[in-house]
């Protein structure tokens, strides 16, 4: 089947660390983050919406970008729910495009036979909260042990994997932040990005940044570990 895309960012400096990168956004999600600020990304859709490029026109578009671009980051969404993931990343690869997956962690299988093929150089994963708060805060209490898995997926195919927290007060306090750090641990490093209000899909939950005290803390905790964490 095809990729359905909600959208592609035809260059992006940050998405892909060290390289200039096009992002393609997957349509359709299967969690529910009360931060999510991708809502209309999440409900899945038969066909693309009429502004967004299909699969093969983003991929006409890489060939033609193929000396200025160097590499593609699939994100969404979530991609690993599509079946025409595998073939998409195939096609960037054969263009010679490193690609960059963005991924919620919640299907390890489906990253474990990418990775099997070789159609990822860099793994992002969520890590979204312990499993304690997961259900609440996204729908899903098995997010961080999947999340971890992936992770160590990455880390076992040599590859880089990164973890990323999006995170939130009051729920994200110190001691939880703590705790999940053992989720993100095989991660190369972890990325702690403060949560922006507005146009987030839960306009109802409390939910505000986090101090930079709490983040402080929670890197030089991880640091202790062995494990970089970062804010963002």
């Amino acid at each position: 089947g095809a990729m359905i895309l909600g959208g592609v960012r035809p260059c992006s400096f940050i998405d892909y660390p060290g390289r200039l990168a096009a992002v393609a956004f997957a349509q359709g999600c299967n969690l529910r983050c009360r931060y999510c600020h991708n809502p209309a990304l999440v409900a899945p859709r038969a066909a693309a919406p009429a502004d967004a490029p299909t699969d093969e026109e983003t991929l006409r578009l890489l060939a033609r970008r193929r000396g200025a671009l160097g590499g593609l980051v699939v994100s969404g969404g979530e991609p690993t729910l599509q079946d025409g993931l595998a073939s998409f990343l195939e096609q960037a690869k054969g263009l010679g495009f490193a690609v960059k997956l963005d991924t919620n962690g919640t299907r390890p299988d489906v990253v474990e036979r990418l990775l099997a093929r070789g159609l990822v150089d860099h793994l992002a994963v969520d890590v979204k909260a312990t499993p304690e708060d997961a259900a609440w805060l996204c729908g899903s209490a098995d997010q961080p042990r999947n999340a971890r898995r992936c992770l160590e997926l990455a880390r076992a195919a040599g590859i880089a994997g990164e973890a990323r927290t999006t995170v939130v007060a009051p729920l994200h306090d110190a001691a939880r932040l703590e705790a999940l750090a053992e989720f993100a641990a095989p991660a190369e490093r972890w990325f702690l990005q403060r949560f922006r209000p507005g146009g987030h899909l839960d306009q109802d939950a409390e939910l505000r940044p986090p101090d930079d005290a709490t983040l402080e803390r929670v890197v030089a905790f991880a640091g202790r570990r062995g494990l970089e964490a970062r804010i963002r």
